[in-house]
């Protein structure tokens, strides 16, 4: 295995369709069904046929730009002990969201265990960054710190026995350790 904390770590997950994702790509389907069908009943209407040919060029359109939207992707890096956090929108477009330091943390911790949601709602945050793939991943832990602004933050993510080894090598004293499954 490799101890090297030097190099980049990354890892990505893949928003599962749950809560608002899945309410998202229903609308976005049901759209994508009465678009055609209001557009296709107007030209009817109005009796200019030629421009039916319209109605696949926009449906194609509407797709291509929206459809991103449903399912993004989350990738966290560390390089030399700095988190950077960015969402992956329809494997095209990257937008960076967040960058801090490990040691910075107050706290990195499962939140899947009592007493470490208690010691994360003590703590109450005023911004929330989440890079896991469900509420429900039981390797679902957290990054409490605060930002250049002094705002309170939390960073949710999926831990993995590598991520959690670069906290213990940056943030020793306040990084606990579970097993997880990768």
């Amino acid at each position: 295995m490799n101890n090297d904390f030097t190099s980049t770590y990354e890892y990505t997950v893949e928003q599962k369709p749950e809560g608002k994702f899945r309410l998202m790509k229903l609308a976005f389907l049901s759209l994508y069904i009465i678009y055609p069908l209001v557009f296709m009943a107007i030209l009817f209407i109005i009796q200019i046929f030629q421009l039916f040919a319209l109605v696949i060029v926009t449906e194609w359109m509407l797709v291509y730009f929206t459809w991103k939207y449903v399912k993004p992707e989350y990738e966290y890096s560390v390089t030399s002990g700095r988190v950077t956090f960015s969402v992956i929108r329809g494997k095209r477009s990257r937008k960076e969201m967040l960058n801090f330091a490990i040691k910075e943390c107050l706290q990195i911790a499962p939140a899947t265990d009592g007493e470490w949601i208690a010691k994360l709602e003590a703590y109450d945050p005023e911004i929330v960054y989440s890079a896991v793939s469900s509420t429900e991943s039981p390797d679902k832990y957290y990054a409490a710190f605060e930002n250049a602004e002094g705002k309170r933050c939390v960073f949710y993510f999926e831990a993995t026995e590598k991520m959690l080894k670069l906290c213990r090598n940056y943030n020793s004293s306040h990084t606990v350790i579970t097993k997880v499954r990768y």
